[in-house]
């Protein structure tokens, strides 16, 4: 069974499942160079069937997360006619919002435009033959079953808590579940009405930020606040939201929806600092989802807890969540924003074809996220002959080896090595390096090539034999993947200052693991026996406003126009020569 697993809306994503297994996942962006690109994903369906050897007639099922229409202007769609039905939650009055029946009836006869949409539509998908039958899954569904296939809790002979949270999906913000096996019971969900992410991306976007994008400047620029400086903002921010009163959703006490929010926030912080009210309104965020969680796991009784959706980006609250002696078990989806749902829906729709058809056919967990592009030999020399009047370069018999003597020698060096990483974090194979002593580094990083924001910090790989000398990890989540803020040790903020929070001194790591990526490993290696450090600092490669690169003429592309020391494209080591371009 090829199931095609599609989110068109943003950050659009296609997800390939043949027989229950990943055999690629990839985002628009990546191969269009349009950063978060939305719309129907047709170059990153074209790549996974040439990528797999398929045609579009081996394509079983094409599952598309959400019932309701995406907002998009671009690539499959033609905006216009079709807009009004996006993000139902944008364009209802807010009454009809906070009403369970009206807003079921909304989205169920959106669902039935958009399954009528699509089907005029599908024949545009790469290839050629026949058009494969179309499947729409509800967003939250989507979202709940990515986190619950991806994390392996369905082949252990216990019960798991799903929760998903984003802004708004299909009408809602929230979904609550219990699961065994491959059967999923939805158990509530929270109407959009009252959704605190929508909060949060309203305050993002109050402070002069992008809204569905810099929530995560907000995150970082909260530490920096004294509790007393705070205090203001969060004495308004908190009559904004609250829980219900038996705890398990949340209450919107503001009254205000979309642009009227806005202008409520413009008008009752007026005046206030713009970081005392990032620091309020992530502190408002924590108390709210932790108190939300734990009700849930009270009420269930279901201690192996899996989270999904955009509101669990949020590592500083994950930091908290994976701190909880309630949880026992805590899984995080690794990129869980609706970049995930292209997964999710591949694994509802497998999950229907197995019932249907009384086939046996396992999902696999996502044991790592080196779903996407390799890049080949014949690539790399010819993307090096085409720049070769900008560079120098050389084959190198250990690049790891002379990568790990190059970032302890005080160099920054970026890395494009083997299949790029799925999701939102650079782990290694598509990363800029550094040593995580050198504070110099972080300010070279930030001023000649990220070009970010002075007050974000950047994150650590760091080998999985050393993470108990680092960090304060009670191990009951996953820390490979850059989605849970840690606490650290004093050896941690001697030997990794640059890559920890400069004002909290948290780190969000990535623990690299042998069998997850061998070379990774390796170069981590070759630096500690170097250096007696076991990790490097780690940031994703791309300038500031641009995808992560892909493509070794991404790579040459970003090196020639940044101030990095060094490249690295699979054995070959890159520099700049003396001529600018």
């Amino acid at each position: 069974m090829n199931i095609l697993g599609i989110h068109d809306g943003h950050t659009a994503t296609a997800c390939l499942l043949c027989d229950g297994r990943v055999v690629g996942m990839i985002s628009e962006e990546r191969l269009n160079r349009v950063k978060n690109q939305g719309g129907m994903p047709v170059r990153s369906i074209q790549w996974l069937l040439e990528t797999a050897g398929l045609s579009r007639d081996s394509i079983d099922l094409a599952a598309f997360a959400g019932f309701v229409q995406p907002i998009t202007d671009t690539g499959f769609y033609d905006g216009g006619r079709h807009r009004y039905f996006s993000q139902l939650a944008s364009f209802l009055p807010s009454g009809l919002m906070s009403c369970g029946f009206l807003r079921k009836a909304c989205v169920s006869a959106a669902k039935k435009k958009r399954e009528r949409f699509l089907r005029k539509r599908t024949h545009q998908l790469p290839g050629t033959g026949k058009t494969p039958d179309v499947l729409l899954v509800e967003h939250h569904t989507a979202h709940a079953c990515a986190a619950y296939f991806a994390s392996g809790f369905h082949l252990l002979p216990e019960e798991s808590l799903i929760i998903t949270a984003d802004g708004s999906g299909d009408g809602a913000c929230c979904g609550i579940s219990r699961a065994f096996g491959s059967r999923i019971e939805l158990l509530g969900t929270v109407p959009s009405y009252h959704s605190p992410g929508i909060l949060y991306s309203r305050v993002t976007q109050f402070l002069g930020m992008k809204p569905l994008e810099h929530e995560y400047k907000v995150m970082g620029l909260a530490p920096y606040v004294s509790e007393k400086a705070k205090k203001a903002a969060y004495d308004i921010l908190k009559g904004y939201y609250s829980l219900s009163e038996d705890g398990l959703s949340f209450v919107n006490r503001s009254h205000s929806w979309g642009n009227s929010t806005l202008k409520r926030l413009q008008k009752d912080l007026f005046l206030v600092r713009f970081d005392s009210i990032a620091s309020a309104l992530q502190q408002l965020f924590e108390e709210l989802y932790r108190r939300f969680i734990l009700n849930w796991v009270c009420k269930t009784g279901i201690r192996r807890v899996v989270l999904g959706g955009g509101v669990f980006m949020n590592v500083k609250l994950n930091g908290i969540l994976a701190n909880e002696q309630d949880i026992e078990h805590l899984y995080i989806l690794p990129s869980c924003s609706d970049e995930s749902t292209a997964f999710g829906a591949a694994c509802w729709a497998h999950m229907q074809h197995t019932a249907r058809t009384s086939a046996e056919t396992t999902i696999q967990p996502l044991d790592h996220l080196y779903l996407g592009y390799r890049v080949t030999e014949d690539e790399a020399l010819e993307a090096l002959a085409q720049y070769r009047e900008w560079i120098c370069f050389r084959r190198v018999e250990d690049i790891e080896k002379e990568t790990a003597r190059l970032l302890a020698e005080g160099n920054i060096v970026a890395r494009v090595q083997g299949r790029m990483e799925w999701g939102a974090r650079a782990l290694g194979n598509r990363s800029i390096l550094a040593s995580p002593q050198d504070l110099k580094a972080v300010r070279r990083i930030n001023a000649a090539i990220k070009r970010r924001d002075f007050w974000m910090p950047f994150a650590p790989s760091i080998l999985w034999e050393r993470k108990d000398d680092y960090l304060v990890d009670k191990g009951k989540a996953d820390t490979s993947h850059m989605m849970i803020a840690c606490e650290t040790t004093a050896q941690a903020r001697r030997e990794m200052i640059a890559a920890l929070h400069p004002s909290d001194l948290t780190c969000r790591p990535q623990v690299v693991r042998r069998e997850a990526n061998p070379r990774y490993h390796g170069l981590l290696k070759y630096f500690e026996s170097i250096t007696g450090i076991g990790g490097v600092l780690n940031t994703s490669f791309n300038l500031h406003g641009e995808p992560i690169v892909m493509t070794a003429e991404d790579a040459l592309h970003t090196l020639v126009r940044s101030d990095l020391d060094y490249l690295t494209i699979e054995d070959y080591l890159v520099w700049r020569s003396s001529r600018t371009i």
